[in-house]
């Protein structure tokens, strides 16, 4: 009995030693990663359960993405040293080259085969990062629970005059309403990336498509352009520019109503606003949203209007728009929202990020929630 005991603590001990060695090996191959501000040494030590970004499920991780965010984060980091080792984690000492950031102790979590599954220091300087862009205004869409939830499916579907309209379908069902989304002059549907899924968490399907007049945004291109739309602003192709962006809303406006059975809510962003709200015509749409639609010939339109309608914009944009409805009669389904901050132009003032958003949030969703 005695023998078998010390047999069992013998294993044990051997066991804490392979372990030990296992983790030393591992955070050398970690160290020499971060002295090359890549991470090519720790590759063979990478878990199957990794669990690296915030927001990020692993099937979505490549090597590629992987490798990228190793660079970017290690190119912050000084040194490393060890801490301590506990039964399934590697604790870190970090040390920044920027002197401004304070030194700080973060985890290596393992596996049970003793493989890194999670670096702690990329997601926290991640969300560091995320919460010094909240006290300045966006440049682009930033991603978070709601994109990871709701993937967007890339669609197309042909104008009348057999043009190609590239978009991606955020689905919730097909008994849910549809919102149609545009984006500004020069951008394209990756205004709404993380504005779109947000919106399927209110139980309503979107459609962001590109559009003539549109370009490459935050390193994404506009695909109808690319397929032949031209986005030339000069006078001689304005007309001709409108006419293709006519056909284009028809024709997502006809997808739409087809694919749910249901008249669709039209939704623009700065140049896009005014066709939102001209399309209303429609016998399709059901109502439009405008942020910062500041055409003069809106008036006309909103004069015959009868159809719900929500206008916003920036505090400093808000005295055109007042301008523009000081002809229009008093309606009840016509909501104009003034926001209390200084906001900002177009649907970009809902980006994650945005210091703004969140008063012209609860301002979208009183309105949607009145057309459910």
């Amino acid at each position: 009995m005695k023998k078998n005991l010390i047999l069992i603590l013998l294993a044990l001990v051997s066991s804490m030693g392979m372990r030990a060695q296992s983790y030393t090996e591992q955070f050398e191959a970690f160290k020499q990663s971060v002295e090359a501000k890549n991470g090519t040494a720790l590759r063979p030590f990478i878990s199957s359960e990794i669990e690296f970004l915030p927001f990020l499920p692993k099937e979505r991780l490549s090597p590629a993405l992987l490798e990228r965010v190793f660079q970017d984060v290690f190119k912050e980091i000084n040194s490393v040293s060890i801490k301590e080792y506990t039964d399934s984690e590697i604790v870190v000492f970090y040390h920044f080259i920027d002197v401004k950031t304070k030194d700080r102790v973060s985890s290596i979590i393992l596996d049970s085969e003793g493989k890194i599954k999670d670096v702690k220091i990329i997601g926290e300087l991640i969300k560091e990062a995320q919460e010094r862009k909240l006290g300045k205004d966006a440049e682009q869409p930033i991603a978070d629970e709601f994109t990871t939830k709701y993937p967007a499916k890339k669609v197309s579907f042909k104008t009348l005059d057999d043009r190609t309209v590239f978009g991606e379908l955020y689905d919730t069902g097909n008994n849910k309403p549809v919102i149609l989304l545009l984006h500004q002059f020069g951008y394209n549907k990756y205004e709404y990336s993380d504005i779109a899924p947000k919106l399927n968490d209110m139980g309503f399907n979107a459609l962001a498509i590109d559009l003539t007049g549109g370009g490459t945004f935050a390193a994404h291109n506009n695909e109808t352009v690319d397929k032949g739309s031209p986005i030339d602003n000069s006078p001689e192709n304005r007309r001709k520019m409108i006419e293709r962006i006519k056909d284009e809303l028809e024709a997502a406006i006809d997808y739409l109503n087809k694919k749910y059975n249901r008249k669709v809510i039209v939704w623009g962003s700065s140049y896009s606003a005014n066709y939102a709200i001209s399309i209303t015509k429609n016998e399709n749409v059901n109502a439009a949203i405008s942020f910062s639609g500041l055409a003069n010939g809106l008036s006309k339109e909103l004069l015959k209007l009868e159809k719900p309608v929500f206008m916003t914009s920036s505090k400093e944009e808000a005295s055109q728009i007042k301008t523009l409805l000081k002809d229009v009669p008093q309606k009840e389904n016509l909501i104009h929202f003034i926001p209390n901050s200084k906001g900002g132009h177009g649907s970009s003032v809902l980006w994650n990020g945005q210091p703004y958003a969140e008063e012209y949030w609860e301002a979208v969703k009183a309105f949607l929630n009145k057309l459910k």
